[in-house]
């Protein structure tokens, strides 16, 4: 469900790499080249990441909406 969500907001930015994993504990680690990270960080709560950096911590359900938000501020964003 999380990864169709993102996927629907972000599908559109080719070649960008966005790495959606559900554990902290392997989560880094297995995204490392991802340009983004979404990682599940315990009950209810997500991390975004810029490469392999933490940037913040947010509720799951604000996640996607950070995760464009981050890509926006980044000004890798471009409308669909």
């Amino acid at each position: 469900e999380t990864t169709a969500k993102i996927r629907e907001r972000t599908d559109h930015l080719k070649g960008l790499k966005i790495g959606i994993m559900g554990c902290i504990v392997n989560g880094p680690g297995e995204m490392a080249d991802a340009d983004y990270g979404y990682v599940g960080k315990g009950k209810g709560t997500i991390a975004l990441y810029r490469k392999k950096e933490e940037i913040r911590r947010v509720p799951e359900d604000e996640g996607v909406d950070a995760l464009v938000k981050l890509i926006k501020d980044d000004g890798k964003w471009i409308d669909p």
